[in-house]
């Protein structure tokens, strides 16, 4: 897969070398400034168990809205595996979380070519590496929770263990702010979740509970709050009951919205959770697709979805803004999704209009972004 720039980026850099040559001439020592582009969305699809379909990456290109399917089966001849669950770009590198593997992928971000296959089971141990989950990335370190209860402190260098660290029950995802790691434990739905906030300072870990909580799955950090997205509980006819964003701060918990999923984004200014919410439930409830501004506490509606037939995945473009949604298409013959069929991403600019349709893979389930800078002059 070659590395294909957006307009934006051809555009800047054109702009940065005209300028440039300028400012030599009539401004010599202007040192100009730095601007991130986007150069690629990468969406993380699954793939099938019951149908016996490996997960797969599909490149989504901001330049004229094309996307690629199976890059890294087909940079490498050989695919991920079963049951790809999350990924990070992180430098140049993209870290790929394969839960059916117990193997975190690392490859180049921008050709896909394998650089290390890590084995969570041999880095962690029989005991602490089984099904990972999710990944973060800073201070040179990528971070993985697994199902056994832990989290692997991952050197970006030379891929050596440098801390693991036992949390609560089925951890999935999580958040880093400053020197604490907020870690999301689910208890695989069965309603005793908990945060655990790890000191990376001191190496303390300490579990928080409220009765609010149920089935934590995914974490942001925002000064003193914490906003999650929490699974809720099921009724005993599988209804699924109480999903939504949590604000936790100095111990209280309190709803911000309904929700089955976020993303989180700071591109068009302050922070915005992007929401969606397609509770499991019988019969079916129509979905809703909200944004709660952090800054001033207000929820809004971002799109209706009559265009969405069925949402899996939601992903944030930071530079840019540009809202993406995965969504599987609709068996015709039983009126139900096709989850062992190629899903379809719709995007969408900060303000809910829709920007384009491309093609995705099976089962999506994370989006993550390939950014650069340039220099250009004022």
């Amino acid at each position: 897969m070659k590395k294909i720039f957006s307009m934006a980026a051809i555009a800047l850099m054109g702009l940065a070398t005209f300028t440039s040559c300028s400012d030599d001439d009539d401004n010599p020592g202007g040192s100009g400034r730095e601007v991130m582009i986007t150069d690629g969305v990468l969406l993380i699809n699954s793939g099938n168990k019951s149908g016996g379909i490996d997960g797969s990456v599909t490149n989504i290109n901001p330049n004229g809205w094309t996307s690629e399917g199976n890059v890294f089966k087909t940079a490498n001849n050989r695919s991920i595996g079963m049951t790809a669950n999350d990924a990070i770009t992180y430098g140049s590198k993209l870290y790929i979380v394969v839960t059916g593997e117990n193997t975190v992928e690392v490859a180049d971000r921008n050709n896909m070519k394998s650089l290390k296959q890590i084995s969570t089971t041999q880095l962690m141990g029989e005991d602490k590496g089984k099904q990972p989950r999710h990944v973060i990335s800073g201070n040179g370190c990528v971070y993985v929770s697994t199902f056994d209860g832990y989290v692997a402190v991952i050197d970006t260098t030379d891929y050596s263990l440098k801390n693991t660290y036992q949390v609560g029950s089925y951890p999935e995802g999580m958040a880093l702010y400053g020197n604490k790691l907020f870690v999301c434990n689910s208890d695989y739905g069965m309603g005793n979740a908990s945060i655990s906030t790890i000191d990376l300072s001191t190496g303390g870990v300490s579990e928080f509970k409220s009765e609010k909580l149920h089935n934590c799955v995914s974490i942001h950090a925002e000064g003193d709050a914490l906003y999650v997205l929490d699974y809720g509980q099921y009724d005993a006819n599988w209804n699924q009951l109480d999903a939504g964003v949590y604000k936790v701060q100095n111990g209280e918990v309190s709803k911000v919205a309904d929700a089955t999923m976020m993303a989180v984004s700071k591109a068009t200014g302050g922070t915005k959770i992007y929401t969606v919410n397609a509770p499991y439930s019988y019969p079916a409830v129509v979905p809703s697709y909200q944004v709660f501004d952090v800054n001033n506490g207000t929820l809004s509606t971002f799109i209706t979805g009559d265009d969405v037939a069925s949402p899996a995945a939601i992903g944030v473009d930071p530079v840019t803004g540009y809202v993406f949604i995965a969504s599987y298409t609709m068996n015709p013959d039983t009126g139900y999704a096709n989850y062992r069929e190629n899903c379809y991403v719709n995007v969408y600019d900060a303000d809910g209009k829709l920007a384009s349709r491309v093609d995705g893979g099976v089962g999506p389930v994370a989006f993550t972004f390939n950014y650069s800078t340039v220099k250009v002059f004022d």
